[in-house]
């Protein structure tokens, strides 16, 4: 709940957020998929705001 209120209260503000739950996991992640899918997501976030920068 917190994350949602969190990523619609940046949305608001105009900021680049993507809100990310992956089924089956709580607050850490613990599946190789899950981790991987992490991984990929943060190195997109770093391709797109910080190395074309």
């Amino acid at each position: 709940m917190q994350s949602e209120r969190y990523f619609n209260a940046l949305k608001g503000f105009g900021a680049p957020v993507r809100l990310v739950i992956l089924p089956k996991e709580s607050h850490g992640y613990r599946a190789r998929e899950s981790v991987l899918h992490l991984l990929w997501e943060q190195h997109q976030w770093l391709e797109k705001y910080v190395k074309n920068k």
